[in-house]
């Protein structure tokens, strides 16, 4: 009689790895199929190998796992990768430029190992565990440091010619080309320049400060909530028109902030577009992008994702 994930034994299991190697913190987690998370670990972020493999050492035999236990090995890297072959086209945060990462990760890991853009990883953990479930066509905003995007379509990744496909922080709109305002790689682009956490911070406070002072009615603070408000709904109008998505979920930082604006946000949105869509914030929060990498593992490797509201609830159970 075949037995499924929930009845085999820890030693029977099969798990993935999957790492979000940010600007600021790296995220590992490890899980089985059935998206039972069994270790969780976030670090200072690094850009050597030698680290990063070690940190990773270290979790598996903190969760009392082998090696021979893994499946596969996820990595979501905040820039522009090349997942086909396993490379790093650039990341701008780790000063990664044309790096074999595969290659290199293989040196501490004789595993397979699969590197996907951070945004699109944390597309794929919203579907597998997060508010994207049962979704074949949505749209994830990340605003943080940075802003990014990630499309699935037909319930797949768009990914583009170049690899490029989702990079929203090069929207513009007509006052950016009035006032000479110009997109270029290496520098935040003009929509990542008004609605960004760095662009939040030019006003003398962190964000979400100012979204707490926004709800408590402080004058300056609403002035300035109100144009992110402003700029922020004009891009995801935009994104629906063009995509027609069944969701858009926000994720990063900012949007943990988000709240007291959102439905200020959806019905913004709603008057700037006639077609329809959901806004959402983000279920499982910062551990999106790793989630995904381990999804992105187990979908390379040729194996099943096993879906369905028990994994959310035993998700929940493990974080509470």
């Amino acid at each position: 009689m075949k037995r499924n994930n929930a009845q085999l034994s820890q030693a029977e299991q099969l798990y993935g790895v999957g790492v979000d190697i940010g600007g600021t913190k790296i995220m590992i987690l490890i899980a089985n199929q059935a998206g039972d998370i069994v270790h969780r670990k976030k670090v200072n972020t690094s850009s050597e190998f030698d680290v990063i493999s070690e940190h990773i050492k270290e979790s598996l035999r903190a969760a009392g796992i082998s090696l021979d236990q893994v499946a596969a090995m996820g990595f979501g890297v905040p820039g522009i990768t090349n997942s086909e072959e396993g490379s790093v086209i650039e990341a701008p945060a780790l000063q990664w430029d044309h790096v074999p990462f595969r290659e290199c990760m293989q040196r501490y890991f004789d595993k397979p190992i699969f590197v996907d853009n951070d945004v699109n990883c944390t597309a794929l953990g919203e579907k597998w565990l997060g508010s994207a479930k049962n979704s074949e066509d949505f749209v994830v905003v990340a605003i943080g440091t940075g802003v990014g995007s990630a499309i699935m379509a037909n319930g797949s990744l768009v990914k583009g010619s170049n690899y490029m496909a989702g990079e929203v922080a090069y929207l513009v709109v007509e006052q950016d080309m009035l006032g000479d305002r110009v997109n270029a790689f290496g520098d935040f682009g003009q929509f990542e320049k008004k609605i960004s956490g760095v662009a939040l911070s030019q006003y003398g406070a962190l964000p979400h400060e100012l979204f707490e002072q926004y709800a408590r009615g402080d004058e300056k603070s609403k002035g300035i909530i109100q144009q992110f408000v402003t700029d922020l709904s004009i891009g995801i109008a935009n994104m629906v028109s063009l995509l027609n998505p069944q969701k858009v979920i926000l994720c990063g930082g900012v949007s943990q902030s988000l709240e007291p604006v959102l439905e200020l946000i959806r019905s913004t949105v709603s008057s700037l577009t006639p077609i329809p869509t959901s806004i959402e914030l983000t279920s499982i929060g910062e551990e999106a992008g790793a989630i995904g990498a381990v999804a992105l593992a187990f979908e390379k490797a040729g194996m099943d994702l096993n879906r369905g509201d028990w994994h959310e609830n035993a998700y929940r159970t493990q974080l509470s």
